[in-house]
């Protein structure tokens, strides 16, 4: 009879977690990288390149943060999951943009903080909430597919 020592299922059981831990950091880092990249590179050429570095730190996120678990709580993580990526990513780029000394050029959404909270908004939801959509619809795939096949 074959026993498995407690160190080696100890190490087996926590080497998931700590993978879990560092796809967390998968958001904040692409929120990061979202931020600088709009402030200091030029967003047209670069789009694909952005919008999937946004996309795939919102589903290595969403992956860790919901453990295999489907459903509407789920899906609603993974949107959350792309609002806080994108928003937090414009959050950046605002707080560069403005201790660089720049200014927001649309004076008719009124005076500097109100363009920079609609900016980040904006982002938010018109790229973050279509980002987690993706992702949670990429997360529920292999499930949905077992589903259908059946």
């Amino acid at each position: 009879m074959a026993t498995t020592s407690p160190v080696y299922h100890r190490a087996a059981t926590e080497a998931p977690r700590r993978v879990d831990r560092l796809m967390l950091l998968a958001s904040p880092a692409a929120a990061v990288a979202l931020g600088c990249a709009a402030q200091w590179l030029d967003f047209r050429e670069l789009r694909m390149a952005l919008l999937l570095i946004g996309g795939l730190g919102t589903l290595g996120t969403s992956a860790a943060a919901l453990h295999g678990r489907r459903g509407i709580a789920a899906a609603l993580v993974a949107a959350g999951v792309g609002v806080a990526t994108w928003g937090a990513a414009q959050a950046l780029y605002a707080l560069i943009h403005v201790a660089l000394g720049e200014r927001f050029d649309a004076p008719r959404f009124g005076p500097q903080p109100t363009q920079a909270l609609a900016l980040v908004a904006a982002h938010a939801l018109f790229l973050g909430l279509p980002t987690g959509i993706v992702a949670s619809a990429l997360l529920h795939a292999g499930a949905l597919r077992r589903r259908l096949g059946r």
